[in-house]
């Protein structure tokens, strides 16, 4: 009986492990601009998001081309995560692009609520602007001179974070 109970609780801690491990925290947000490629993927390999492609070729943003891009699908097709993070680093300057699709399995609205509710507590709220590439209104925030950029485009919430601004180059 203590056996099959002790296998009971190890299997709903597994589960309940992996799905809080998928989701996007405000500490990577706040935190991903001090790291380098290394940390960037041990930091997302805890929270089980896999790298989908080294270098990504057709990223929508030229700045992110050449990225490496991260999903959080363990599935065949690391391409359809509900959670899509770019990550460049070039020298000194970084950029990391984080998407929040609502998919077939989970809906991450929650998640993304969460982050964003955290981010504008915690950081300096600049003027929003339009972009007129995503015909959209973007949210600037600001704090030791990195940049924190949320926008909506085609239904999907964005979280753009970069050390350098980016208004004229990624908008």
């Amino acid at each position: 009986m203590k056996n099959k109970t002790l296998v009971m609780l190890a299997a709903v801690a597994f589960m309940f492990t992996s799905a809080m491990a998928q989701q996007m925290t405000f500490g990577f947000v706040k935190n991903c601009m001090s790291y380098g490629r290394t940390t960037v993927t041990d930091e997302l390999t805890k929270k089980q998001f896999m790298v989908a492609e080294r270098q990504k070729k057709d990223a929508a943003n030229k700045l992110l081309e050449g990225a490496t891009y991260y999903s959080n699908n363990k599935d065949r097709d690391l391409t359809k995560g509900e959670i899509a993070v770019l990550s460049q680093i070039n020298d000194s300057k970084k950029i990391t692009e984080i998407a929040f699709v609502s998919g077939s399995k989970n809906d991450f609205t929650k998640n993304y609520n969460e982050v964003y509710d955290q981010m504008i507590k915690f950081f300096n709220n600049e003027k929003p602007f339009k972009s007129k590439k995503f015909g959209t209104e973007v949210l600037v925030l600001t704090k030791d001179h990195i940049y924190y950029y949320i926008y909506t485009y085609n239904k999907i919430p964005y979280i753009v974070v970069s050390n350098f601004k980016l208004e004229e180059d990624y908008f």
